[in-house]
């Protein structure tokens, strides 16, 4: 296909196939190209009252990567905006959509004081009830694959933008019983039943809840880096204590949580946050699984939580095996018998999977994360990431996790 309007209605086309979303193209100015069917003038009027007084144009134009816009209802756009050169030539609209559930009672109350007409308010509520909720990890996929499309360039999902009102939001006294507040329990204690098993399957089930659940209100509407930060130090408080109940020690439980607590501080955007959030529920749930398949001893599993939290520090046979109360001949033995790996096999192993954090949410370069991680030089610990991810630390940075990854004992 040669002309950009033919790709830009293939896509669409395909991403009806699983969510019913909008995609207009507007010229320099935001104002909108082409025809309008009754249902886009409606979505128009939606957006044309979320940008009011705010300066959309100027924060989609002062950057060549996806925008993604947020109102002060929390409903959202994904802007692409296409460049000729210097020249900004127009700008793609997806939307729009939700992250969460939202009320349609603060919906109502919005459009109410907007001054639109009764039927214009009719239509727009009923659009607003069939937006899509979508996760996080399917926004970034939508916003890279759009990019894409117009310019036929590669991007990461740290590239992305962000743009919202920091309003409040108006107050709805039903709100709270509007939420599926029993379909969102269900699916938090199905979410800790599989934690507490050790069940492989919880990532996929955490992406089902993100798309279908909510987990509340838990910051100021239209702040969702600060609300996305808190549903996951909230993950993590519940995950650490149903982690003990299957079996994982609390001195581990309470310092992986306590560690994730941190980075989740840390990050500045939500590329960078998903990235945090998704290692730790694989952490999690990997640590228990193994525990529970393995049936580590105490005394193991206490030695492989302290190289966790030492893997930047000297590690030695002896050190670890005084740690345990074992010699260090009775240790390395019952530590290779229970892991199925060596003492230096686990060691290297942990600290090329935390090196494999480091790249996909860090901006350090590889030769200070070999140095970090106690690899004696840059060429050794690219030698053993390549054996153990099946890729250079550079391509890992650049493409992210492939579907090859392993990991091996908690």
């Amino acid at each position: 296909m040669d002309s950009m309007a033919e790709r830009l209605s293939l896509f669409q086309q395909m991403v009806s196939t699983c969510h019913k979303l909008l995609l207009r193209s507007y010229d320099s100015g935001l104002f909108p190209l082409g025809s309008e069917t009754e249902e886009e003038r409606t979505a128009e009027t939606l957006f044309l009252l979320s940008r009011q007084e705010t300066d959309l144009l100027a924060a989609v134009g002062a950057g060549r990567t996806p925008l993604i816009f947020t109102n002060k209802v929390d409903m959202m756009w994904l802007c692409c905006p296409e460049w000729a050169g210097a020249d900004l030539t127009g700008i793609h609209v997806l939307g729009p959509f939700f992250m969460d559930d939202v009320s349609i009672h603060v919906i109502r109350a919005e459009l109410a004081g907007a001054g639109l007409s009764a039927s214009m308010r009719r239509s727009a509520e009923d659009l607003v009830r069939q937006l899509p909720v979508l996760s996080w990890g399917r926004i970034q996929e939508y916003a890279l694959m759009l990019h894409f499309l117009i310019t036929e360039e590669k991007i990461r999902q740290s590239d992305l933008r962000f743009y919202g009102s920091a309003d409040p939001k108006p107050a709805a006294g039903q709100e709270a019983r509007d939420r599926n507040i029993h379909g969102t329990y269900q699916a938090e204690q199905e979410m800790l039943r599989m934690v507490r098993e050790g069940d492989l399957a919880l990532v996929r089930h955490i992406d089902r809840m993100a798309v279908t659940g909510t987990m509340g209100q838990l910051a100021q509407t239209g702040d969702t880096l600060r609300q996305m930060k808190n549903t996951v130090l909230v993950c993590a408080t519940l995950f650490s204590r149903t982690a003990i109940e299957g079996g994982l020690s609390p001195e581990t439980a309470y310092t992986l949580c306590d560690r994730y607590f941190q980075s989740v501080e840390k990050v500045k955007s939500l590329s960078e946050l998903t990235v945090i959030a998704s290692t730790m529920q694989r952490d999690f749930v990997e640590r228990v699984h193994a525990v529970r398949a393995q049936k580590l001893s105490r005394e193991i599993e206490s030695a492989c939580s302290y190289v966790e939290r030492h893997l930047e520090e000297e590690l030695s046979l002896a050190s670890l095996a005084s740690y345990a109360g074992y010699t260090e001949y009775y240790f390395s033995k019952k530590f290779k018998k229970e892991t199925g790996l060596t003492l230096a096999e686990y060691i290297r192993r942990k600290r090329l999977e935390k090196a494999a954090m480091l790249l996909r949410s860090t901006e350090l370069d590889v030769k200070q994360i070999a140095m970090q991680l106690r690899f004696c030089s840059q060429s050794y610990f690219t030698d053993n990431f390549r054996k153990h991810f099946g890729v250079s630390p550079s391509q890992y940075r650049k493409d992210g996790p492939s579907c090859s990854e392993s990991y091996g004992a908690p």
